[in-house]
């Protein structure tokens, strides 16, 4: 199925308008963007386990920046926030296939789908899923609310830039 026109008008738009991007340019804006490579570390020191890798998680990372663009500090907080949970969130998802396939190769049944089925079903007895569950619903709220408060925070900003232009307008 073809995109929309609507659809390939907002990709032609979000391809032009990331064309615009150069990194910064002030000294300041300079200076913050040389500590991101630390502070990012540390977040994927504190998020990704030994056997996970940490160029997987910055690559997620550095997705969630290029599509959320944070303005400052505390957006990028937000950002940082969301990634980690994702993480945490797909990290829960390979567990719990892990938890399928090794109670599938103890049944001994013929049909898949018994296999299956009774794999569920000794999931099920024990409270490895109910566990699992709880996890991921939590995760799940917490990338919720991070990404509800990051456009909280990019509302805040854009009513802020608003009145700072309309007070530039008042005579002194």
């Amino acid at each position: 199925m073809r995109p929309s026109k609507a659809i390939l008008a907002a990709r032609a738009a979000s391809r032009a308008n990331g064309a615009l991007g150069h990194g910064p340019v002030s000294e300041a804006g300079k200076r913050n963007s040389s500590q991101n490579a630390i502070r990012h570390g540390l977040l994927a020191k504190s998020t990704v386990l030994g056997n996970e890798s940490g160029e997987t998680f910055e690559r997620l990372l550095a997705q969630h920046q290029a599509k959320l663009r944070p303005a400052d500090d505390v957006e990028e907080g937000a950002i940082e926030e969301m990634a980690s949970s994702f993480w945490r969130l797909r990290r829960l998802w390979t567990i719990e296939t892990r938890l399928f396939d090794n109670s599938i190769n103890k049944r001994t049944e013929t049909d898949e789908r018994d296999r299956l089925a009774g794999a569920f079903s000794d999931l099920a007895a024990g409270n490895d899923l109910n566990l699992l569950d709880r996890y991921e619903n939590k995760l799940h709220r917490m990338y919720q609310r991070s990404l509800h408060k990051f456009l909280l925070l990019r509302e805040l900003g854009t009513n802020e830039n608003s009145q700072t232009n309309l007070d530039s307008d008042k005579p002194c």
